[in-house]
Parts: C-alpha cells; sequence; structure tokens
C-alpha cells in the first residue's frame, strides 16, 4: 500500500482531484450506513462534503489516502486544525474499503497524522467514534486514544 498527503491547491490534474475528492465525500457521507442500514447520503450532502474540504485553508488541512499498488484509492483520512485551538486536530472521517481492513492501513494513516501533527505543534488529537464501530475503538485505543465524552440521543 502506498500512503500520500494530498495537497489540494498544488495539483495539476484538478479533473483527477475532483474525482478523488468526491470519492473521499462518498465514502465519509455514506459511513452513518455502518449502523444505519437504509442510510443513504444525497448529492447535495457530498457537495457540501467536498466544498468544506476545499474551503479548509491549506495549512489547516491533513487529507491523505492509501493507494492499492494499480493506485486504486483503499482509503483515505480527513483531519483539520481546530479553530479556537490551534494545537488541536479533529478528524472529521477514517475509511478503508472492507477488503483491506484488518491489515494496518487505518493505523497507518493515524501515525502519518500523527507525523504531521508533531511538525505542526500539534498537542493533542480528537476523534469521534460510534459507539458500535469496535474496531475503530479498539485501534483508537491501541494508538493510545482515551475515551472521553458519549453523546446520546432519544427520538421522540
Amino acid at each position: 500500500m502506498n500512503y500520500r498527503k494530498i495537497e489540494l491547491h498544488t495539483s495539476n490534474n484538478d479533473e483527477k482531484l475532483e474525482m478523488l475528492l468526491a470519492q473521499i465525500a462518498k465514502w465519509h457521507n455514506l459511513t452513518p450506513k455502518l449502523w444505519i442500514s437504509d442510510y443513504k447520503a444525497s448529492a447535495e450532502e457530498i457537495e457540501e462534503t467536498i466544498q468544506r474540504i476545499k474551503n479548509t485553508k491549506n495549512d489547516d488541512l491533513y487529507l491523505a489516502v492509501a493507494e492499492d499498488d494499480e493506485g486504486h484509492v483503499q482509503g483515505f483520512i480527513w483531519a483539520h486544525k481546530q479553530e479556537k485551538s490551534k494545537d488541536s486536530v479533529m478528524i472529521l472521517s477514517l475509511y478503508i474499503t472492507e477488503n483491506y481492513r484488518g491489515h494496518g492501513e487505518a493505523t497507518n494513516l493515524k501515525v502519518m497524522l500523527e507525523e504531521w501533527c508533531r511538525c505542526e505543534g500539534i498537542k493533542t488529537i480528537q476523534t469521534t467514534v460510534h459507539y458500535s464501530n469496535s474496531s475503530m475503538l479498539a485501534l483508537n485505543q491501541k494508538l493510545g486514544y482515551v475515551p472521553g465524552m458519549v453523546f446520546m440521543t432519544k427520538t421522540l
């Protein structure tokens, strides 16, 4: 697997970048399908995610992909520096395609993010994980993340 950080404002191939951002946005917006079986992401939500990525200052954005030997993207991590505390980063999304899960790809992407954070003077990384995503909960704890707040909802 090959890993690379995406630089939005230095790409010479805008069409390829647009396709990559669309795939990342689609994966990001389909994540709730893991716990809501009939969940569907709208084209509008996907476009909003693309714009959210593009509108993040390049210095504040961390976007990296994992590509197989043929150059096909098999996963990504998306994070950004927090507005209020510039020494903190929030992971907004981490996704690995099913065939590559359990092979260390998510770990490698998180380690790359940690290296970037150290270079940027970042002191903390935050993330959210759905309570039923036991694999990601276990990975985060293995990497030293400490559980915090539990957000709960009751629908009436």
